[in-house]
Order: structure tokens, then C-alpha cells, then sequence
């Protein structure tokens, strides 16, 4: 019974942020603007906080290192094909975008704190580095085929200025060069981290929120919708599959380090995507495509909360 308890006390704030987010949508209560102000507080402020925190105690070792080099060249690979494709399957501007990133920033990080704890997110925020360089290009390069500019300073300005990856970096340089010891000795340490912790403690709810406010499963080419869902399930399953099997193959790895791996693969696509389409139709597809994918991932979630607990 306590462990159904347990469960429950991780499931249900879940879904009653998603369930109050479709229902401000239904009633108009809250704005797609005031929606988007939530999102940009989470991506600008209170997520970079949680990576900070998180990656001044992180502990990154050999296997939290070979996930992330394995992340790339698989994201490679998927957004390559999403490239090759778009011009004769699937016509869409912005279907690479679906292929270039995982949704661990506004998604995977909060569910997986759910689960262990703000300590551990710098692993899945390593995941997230290890996917920015691919997604943030991808970016550019849809950007200028619309007419706006992908010159590589401009592409590595995006790169340097963003606040995810700042912070991380602090909380990480400040973690190995020792000056976290020294800030504890200092007593001073934790005027840091309970304001970075105080900055984050709206992060799940607000995206959980913002997640359901945005659910839909589009009203455009439904065929296509599942179609993509579905190559995108497929595709990121054997990815995961793979990564697994290799940290098999290396001694110690800690079952947080494969959670964060099997949370990550089961993710819905980039929510980016749809503010990449050049028309309704195109926002449609990706709306459909990360709210399918969205539901599938907090399915999984349910049962690996299971799991765990």
C-alpha cells in the first residue's frame, strides 16, 4: 500500500499541472502569450538555476561522458535523414527540428527530478549539452532557408549566450577547480544554491502546465502526424537501446545514469519545432507530433515510476 502511495504522490501533481493546463486552455483563462512568458521563465531562469545547483555537486564520470558522446552522432544521423526526407515524404520545413533534439529541457529534466531528485538532473542536463550543438545548428539553418541570417559566429553566439548552458558550465568549473570547497568552508556556499533553488522551484509545474495548455493532436494531416510519431518512436528506441548496451560494457555504471538514458529516449521531439513552421499546416504537424509523442513519454514515465518506486 505505501509503495501505491509513493507512486501516486508522483503521478498525480503530473497530471493535475497537465489536467489545470488543458483546462486554461479550454476556458481561454490564461493566453497562448502568458503561456509562452511561463516557458521563457523556465528556459531563461528557473531550469539554468536547477543545472546549476545540480551540476555544482555532479560527480561526471567515464559513463555520464560516453553518453554524451554517443547523443551526438545518433542526433546526427536522425536529423540528417529528417533533411533527406522532408524533400520527398514528408514535405514539411520544420520536420528536422522533430529529429534534432529531445524535449529534455522543458520535459525530460522536470520528470526526471521527480523521480531523483534536483541533485541528479545535471545528468540529463548533460544529455541536453550533448544535443545542443546539432539542434541549435538546425535551427539556424531553417532560419536561413526563411530568410534570416546562419553565419557560423552566428550560430556559435547562440551557442555561447545560452543560459542552460552557462550556468551548467559555472556550476561545473566552480565544482572541479575546488572553489565549491572553498565556498563551503567559507559558510557562504549556500547563499548560491538555496537562491538558484528558490529561483527553480516553479520549473516542473510551470512546463507540466504549459505541456497540457498546448496539447493537441492537430487538425491537419492526421496520417502524417502518427506516420512521423511513430518513425520517431522507432528511432529513438534503438537508439536507446543501443547507448545501453554500451554502458553495459563498462564497469559501475549507476542505475541513474541508465535511467536518465532511458527517460531521454522516450522524450517527445523539440516543442522548438513548432514555432519553425512557415505556416498553420506546418505548426499543426509538429503540435500533433510532440503532443502524441508527449503522451506516449508520460505513459512510459508512469511505468518506469513504477519501477523505481
Amino acid at each position: 500500500m505505501q509503495r501505491t502511495i509513493t507512486v501516486l504522490e508522483i503521478l498525480i501533481p503530473i497530471f493535475a499541472a497537465i489536467a489545470l493546463g488543458m483546462l486554461a486552455r479550454r476556458r481561454n483563462s490564461i493566453s497562448r502569450e502568458g503561456v509562452m512568458g511561463m516557458q521563457q521563465y523556465v528556459m531563461q531562469f528557473g531550469l539554468p538555476c536547477v543545472l546549476f545547483n545540480s551540476c555544482l555537486g555532479a560527480n561526471l564520470g567515464a559513463q555520464a561522458l560516453t553518453s554524451m558522446a554517443l547523443v551526438l552522432p545518433m542526433m546526427l544521423i536522425s536529423v540528417l535523414w529528417a533533411f533527406r526526407v522532408r524533400k520527398t515524404q514528408f514535405p514539411y520545413h520544420n520536420l528536422p527540428q522533430l529529429f534534432a533534439a529531445q524535449e529534455s529541457g522543458m520535459l525530460g529534466i522536470p520528470l526526471y527530478m521527480t523521480l531523483f531528485g534536483s541533485a541528479q538532473a545535471y545528468r540529463m542536463g548533460a544529455l541536453d549539452m550533448a544535443q545542443s550543438l546539432v539542434c541549435i545548428s538546425t535551427i539556424a539553418l531553417l532560419t536561413a532557408s526563411a530568410g534570416e541570417n546562419t553565419r557560423i559566429t552566428g550560430i556559435l553566439k547562440q551557442i555561447a549566450s545560452s543560459p542552460l548552458l552557462i550556468l551548467s558550465l559555472l556550476g561545473l568549473a566552480l565544482n572541479l577547480t575546488g572553489f565549491k570547497a572553498w565556498l563551503e568552508s567559507a559558510g557562504i556556499l549556500s547563499l548560491f544554491t538555496e537562491t538558484a533553488g528558490f529561483i527553480a522551484q516553479p520549473v516542473s509545474a510551470a512546463i507540466l502546465f504549459a505541456v497540457g495548455y498546448n496539447f493537441s493532436l492537430g487538425s491537419g494531416n492526421r496520417s502524417h502526424i502518427f506516420r512521423i510519431a511513430a518513425i520517431h518512436f522507432i528511432y529513438f528506441a534503438v537508439f536507446g537501446l543501443l547507448i545501453q548496451l554500451v554502458l553495459f560494457l563498462l564497469p559501475d555504471v549507476e542505475a541513474e545514469t541508465r535511467w536518465a538514458i532511458l527517460i531521454y529516449t522516450t522524450l517527445p521531439a523539440s516543442f522548438l519545432s513548432l514555432g519553425l513552421g512557415r505556416n498553420e499546416e506546418e505548426y499543426e504537424m509538429a503540435a500533433g507530433v510532440c503532443s502524441l509523442l508527449t503522451a506516449v513519454s508520460l505513459a512510459i514515465f508512469c511505468v518506469i515510476a513504477v519501477i523505481v518506486n
